[in-house]
């Protein structure tokens, strides 16, 4: 892919330069291999684990769905609707500011905002009616928007453009499918606790787990690492190869508006947001709604089998999605990865409208296929992210492809509702296969221009020469 979103700024440009010939020193490859490798195991593991607990928060709404959440907060056929919307509309408008207060204030404010996303978990196992739901749907919302741009900008602090994808990858696929899989497991576990006081059914599953988060996050905010210059992760010796091994320096000031401007409405930036947003409404639809067609498939299923069926799909999904973005960037073949997403995706959703409630084990089967299909998205994500220049490009760029992504979880929102149940969620399923055959032209249509993009700049080097 060309580069995408250049810096508008000609003192940052001349920094990057100055930092470029620096970067020509010669580098211990062993050491360095170490210093990945201490990286991976050691800072990884934290944005992973991040990202899962936002997940989960966000998406165990779902899971409480088929517990009685909505009979009891009065919630009618719109209302669960309404509130997951609301959440993905704070979660758009915060995006850019959050990424941005990251950059300005420090990488310990991702554990701080997990902190606070689990005080507002605890506190929706205590709301009793329709406006309880929605406001706590819409500060999580925002507590939420700081987890997925802040870690994407973090991978950028410490790791080579070409190291970028599959870390990126690893702690979204990481957090997004494992949530679905721990996500379902400790429902199905708080589901067998009896009565505490008001907590009850599905209150255990928002008190237990918001309690969860908040532990962990408490935890993470001594783990997670200030930036490379000063993290105490890293001995002296590694702070100064990581200063070597990255191009670009780290600065805490707000990017110009014309940066911004010239990272939002960058064509590949704009393309690689519209494709986000197309996996967007079939990821959310899956990890939000996955228990809601679990039932309908299993209609004589209690609450918790249908959380214990919603695990192997997204087990499934994480071990492929890690393989098939380390493939990604080991062949530099992203486009490809991608199509095969794509692919799965078109197939899952294809065979699902093809088929009646009667084929239940196939209809099982396409969960598989549409939750694996779902990574494409991230390797969008991260094919984007290493390609654009500069710091403050990477950054925006981690902010405004997820953030514009979030679009398509409004949309999915919508996609599957009671109305629909009685012919399969018809509807849904159609608007998901109908959008990844969109994607899939225009990844194919992208990929060709990359293609041809390399082919010229090639020949005009060698014409120099």
């Amino acid at each position: 892919m060309p580069s995408t979103p250049t810096e508008s700024s000609h003192d940052e440009k001349r920094q990057e330069d100055a930092v470029d010939i620096d970067g020509l020193q010669p580098v211990d490859s062993a050491a360095e291999q170490r210093l990945v490798r201490k990286l991976d195991m050691r800072l990884l593991p934290c944005l992973a684990l991040a990202y899962l607990l936002g997940f989960i928060d966000r998406a165990n709404a779902g899971n409480a769905k088929v517990a009685g959440l909505v009979s009891e907060l009065s919630l009618g056929n719109w209302g669960f609707n309404i509130g997951t919307c609301l959440y993905y509309v704070t979660f758009i408008v915060l995006q850019l500011p959050a990424v941005m207060l990251v950059r300005k204030f420090g990488n310990r404010l991702v554990p701080v905002a997990v902190i606070v996303f689990g005080i507002i978990n605890i506190g929706t196992g205590f709301i009793h009616n329709r406006s309880g739901f929605y406001a706590v749907k819409s500060l999580l919302g925002i507590a939420e928007a700081f987890v997925l741009p802040g870690n994407s900008y973090i991978i950028t602090q410490f790791y080579k453009r070409s190291e970028y994808s599959v870390r990126i990858g690893f702690f979204i696929f990481s957090g997004g499918y494992l949530s679905g899989a721990f996500g379902g497991l400790l429902a199905s576990g708080f589901l067998h606790i009896a009565p505490m006081g008001p907590v009850h059914t599905w209150r255990h599953i928002f008190v237990w787990e918001g309690l969860l988060t908040v532990g962990i996050g408490i935890l993470l905010v001594f783990l997670y690492p200030s930036i490379p210059e000063t993290t105490t992760m890293l001995t002296e010796e590694e702070r100064k190869l990581t200063s070597l091994r990255i191009t670009v320096p780290h600065a805490s000031q707000f990017p110009s508006w014309v940066q911004i401007k010239e990272v939002v409405f960058n064509p590949i930036v704009l393309a690689s947001s519209w494709f986000y947003i197309i996996d967007n409404v079939t990821v959310t639809g899956m990890s939000v709604f996955t228990p809601t067609i679990l039932a309908l498939n299993y209609p004589h299923a209690s609450a918790i089998r249908i959380q214990l069926l919603s695990v192997p799909p997204n087990i499934c999904a994480w071990v492929f999605s890690i393989t098939l973005i380390y493939l990604a960037m080991r062949y530099k073949m992203h486009a490809a990865a991608a199509l095969v997403g794509v692919i799965l995706t078109i197939i899952g959703y294809g065979t699902w409208v093809a088929t009646d409630a009667t084929y239940i084990k196939t209809r099982y089967a396409c969960l598989f296929l549409n939750t694996m299909g779902g990574c494409y998205g991230p390797i969008v994500l991260a094919w984007t992210v290493s390609n654009a220049r500069g710091d403050s490009a990477r950054a925006l760029t981690g902010a405004v492809i997820p953030g514009a992504g979030a679009i398509g979880s409004i949309i999915a929102s919508w996609s599957y509702f009671p109305t629909d149940a009685k012919t399969g969620y018809h509807i849904g399923n159609t608007l998901n296969v109908s959008l990844a055959v969109v994607v899939a032209i225009g990844i194919a249509a992208l990929w060709l221009f990359e293609f041809r993009y390399n082919k010229r700049k090639e020949a005009e080097f060698k014409y120099r020469l």
